[in-house]
């Protein structure tokens, strides 16, 4: 990976941004879980690596955050869906320069950032509530 993002970080917060490049969108505990290290670990890296604008925080209806890796050439901006069953959050295709453009200038205000969440039933949650 070539993310200027990623470069000087320590071993665990270089851990993490090589999973949200593999995996795109985790939670804390999926990181958690994933890195076996503790809670207090996973949440000093994360805030250190949100500080750093190495990562982004897109947090569902529950306000449970989902980290992705910050980098304009790998994981452009883009929309995300959350499933209103399980309230997993998914990334979904990235805008194209246009859409950028229309939605930035949307509005007389300055835009510092744009966050678009689509919300419904992911295929998973569709297909164990229609076997019920």
């Amino acid at each position: 990976m070539s993310c200027e993002n990623i470069e000087n970080l320590k071993k665990t917060e270089l851990k993490i941004a090589l999973l949200l490049e593999e995996k795109h969108l985790l939670s804390a505990k999926e990181l958690q879980n994933i890195l076996n290290v503790d809670k207090a670990t996973i949440y000093r890296n994360i805030k250190h690596l949100l500080k750093k604008q190495t990562i982004r925080e897109i947090k569902n209806s529950e306000g449970v955050g989902f980290y992705e890796l910050n980098c304009k050439i790998h994981n452009p901006i883009h929309p995300h869906f959350e499933c209103r069953v399980c309230k997993k959050i998914y990334c979904l295709k990235p805008f194209n320069a246009e859409d950028i453009l229309s939605l930035s200038n949307y509005s007389e205000y300055d835009i510092e950032e744009i966050e678009v969440i689509f919300k419904g039933i992911c295929d998973e949650c569709k297909t164990v509530t229609s076997e019920k």
